[in-house]
């Protein structure tokens, strides 16, 4: 028999894991994985007062999606820049002088080609009395079986210091 790894020749092969692959290896490449049977998918459980309990999870509390609180651009944007520039009678260069971003760039953002930075959008809103965000308020009805799973059940958010 012939090793998955190496390739050489051995009498006995040993099954391990490796990197997530389960594989038939010579005892010289065993060691770089782990044996099958000491993995395992199931719940750690918990030891006290010598009965064996499994982790408890609060699923009472609807969980915060981070794209809740995400602003979006509306649209058509740039008809709505483009309008209310030429409302109030400035030239695109004189605009784009105001806001703080080159003529060409503006003229993109105009034509919906560029979404304008979130800075610039501020910048834009201020200087035309105009709303370029939509209303992401929206109110999501959660299924009253929470026996259900979601991919956002199985997503760890790491948070930095």
């Amino acid at each position: 028999m012939q090793c998955e790894l190496c390739g050489k020749e051995v009498k006995k092969l040993i099954p391990v894991r490796i990197e997530g692959v389960e594989m038939q290896v010579c005892e010289e490449c065993a060691k770089f994985g782990i044996a099958p049977k000491s993995y395992s998918r199931k719940p750690k459980t918990i030891l006290g007062r010598g009965v064996s309990q499994t982790k408890k999870t609060k699923t009472n509390r609807p969980k915060r999606d981070l794209f809740d609180s995400l602003k979006t651009i509306i649209e058509d944007y740039g008809d709505i820049i483009k309008e209310a520039r030429m409302k109030k009678g400035m030239d695109l260069k004189e605009l784009a002088k105001r806001v703080g971003i080159k003529e060409s760039t503006l003229h993109k953002i105009e034509r919906n080609e560029l979404e304008p930075e979130e800075k610039y959008v501020k910048r834009l809103e201020k200087e035309l009395n105009i709303s370029l965000y939509e209303e992401g308020e929206q109110d999501y009805n959660m299924s009253s079986s929470r026996n259900e799973f979601t991919l956002g059940d199985f997503i760890k958010i790491k948070k930095r210091k």
